[in-house]
């Protein structure tokens, strides 16, 4: 959203800016030859200026429509566009003062006995009748923008890791591979209490809501706590699994494609395979499924910041009895763009009894109860420097487990 609105920023400012290069060009070959020299020189300035803002809205527009970051360098080189580009607007806004007010005194003008004053007053704040010219102030900031702008790109050329570097690591994320419904419940630990409050609260909005079918209950917490698992715990659970006419679970993450998550509904819907790819269609077979039927559906791992993309994803369900979406997300910001309960449920880390309990389980093949004292005070050091992470205890302890 903060590009989408440094990007608006510097299109109204270029908007602004073109019409001034337009007006001085037409200007220019008409106006005296004492002071031309002056006057080209901040006509480039003025060009210069909006060929770097072209290029600054360009790239924060492609970012924001098009790209989801993941490099801490490209962040950076985005944030000093942003950046750049308010500063770029405070520019052109600064120019269109000093043209006001060469519009106002032209006007105070109008008297010829005033005209002395007039001439007085305006002196180097324009160039003839029809150009405005730069301040000193204003070149001397439009030369820094320029100068802002040339260093950033230095940084990227300079900077940036390239093939020449090193491989590209091939190691597999596993926060990244797709997650499913299916969980053994007997091997988690310590989510009870947090499954329990969940299922409460999604089958006490039996149709709460008069204006929507659909209720959003969105489980956020950092990578590694467990919202998937509690996500799984929930949708498995007797009471909804009852409750519930139809169920899908679609693991959505950074991608947020509408017409993938609408087909993958479709798939966990009806256990067949979808070939529809437009979203007309797709949504029109969406409906024939879950109208008028009461709807559990699982939207795993969400980054999405857009509401229209939010809301267009699910128009379909406002066709159902009731649509209950259980959301898991690391971002507090998109738990609030989607939830339509009061609070979003924000996930606890494990205590330090269910870490060892946890690691005990993965790092010890048997007789975990008479495990030796060395072993059992050297594994809850470990645990304590998990913090209460049960992907991290699990992924030690499994690496410990031989």
């Amino acid at each position: 959203m903060a590009g989408l609105l440094a990007s608006l920023a510097i299109r109204k400012a270029l908007e602004k800016l073109s019409s001034y290069l337009a007006a001085s060009l037409s200007a220019s070959s008409s106006s005296p030859t004492s002071g031309r020299a002056r006057q080209e020189k901040d006509l480039e300035d003025l060009r210069m200026l909006e060929r770097t803002m072209r290029r600054i809205h360009a790239t924060l527009h492609d970012a924001e429509q098009h790209w989801n970051i993941r490099e801490e360098s490209t962040k950076l080189r985005l944030k000093e566009l942003k950046d750049l580009a308010y500063y770029a607007e405070d520019v052109v806004d600064a120019y269109e003062m000093n043209r006001q007010k060469v519009e106002a005194l032209k006007a105070f003008a109008g008297a010829a006995n005033h005209k002395r004053k007039y001439q007085q007053e305006s002196e180097g704040l324009f160039c003839d009748s029809h150009t405005v010219a730069i301040t000193d102030e204003l070149a001397i900031k439009t030369r820094k923008l320029i100068e802002r702008f040339d260093e950033i790109k230095y940084y990227s050329d300079n900077f940036t890791l390239s093939e020449n570097d090193g491989e590209i690591r091939l190691t597999p994320d596993i926060s990244g591979l797709q997650t499913s419904s299916v969980v053994f419940e007997n091997s988690i630990v310590g989510r009870v209490k947090d499954k329990n409050n969940i299922v409460e609260k999604l089958l006490s909005k039996r149709g709460d809501n008069l204006a929507s079918p659909v209720s959003v209950m969105a489980i956020v917490g950092m990578e590694g706590l467990g919202k998937t698992t509690l996500a799984q715990l929930v949708y498995n659970h007797p009471e909804v699994c009852e409750y519930f006419d139809v169920h899908a679970w679609v693991c959505v993450s950074e991608q947020f494609d509408i017409n993938n998550i609408t087909q993958s509904i479709i798939v966990a819907v009806t256990k067949e395979k979808c070939d529809l790819s437009e979203i007309p269609n797709l949504q029109e077979r969406l409906v024939e499924e879950i109208k008028q039927k009461k709807v559990l559906l699982v939207l795993d791992d969400v980054w999405n910041e857009r509401r229209d993309c939010w809301d267009l994803l699910c128009m379909p369900m406002n066709t159902t009895k009731l649509c209950m979406i259980v959301v898991t997300t690391r971002s507090e910001k998109v738990a609030k763009l989607v939830q339509t309960m009061p609070n979003f449920y924000s996930l606890e880390s494990l205590s330090f009894d269910e870490s060892w309990l946890l690691f005990r389980q993965v790092a010890l093949t048997v007789n975990q109860e008479n495990a030796p004292q060395n072993l059992v005070e050297i594994g809850k050091a470990i645990v304590k420097k998990c913090k209460g992470l049960p992907l991290a205890i699990k992924r030690i302890g499994s690496m410990l487990r031989y």
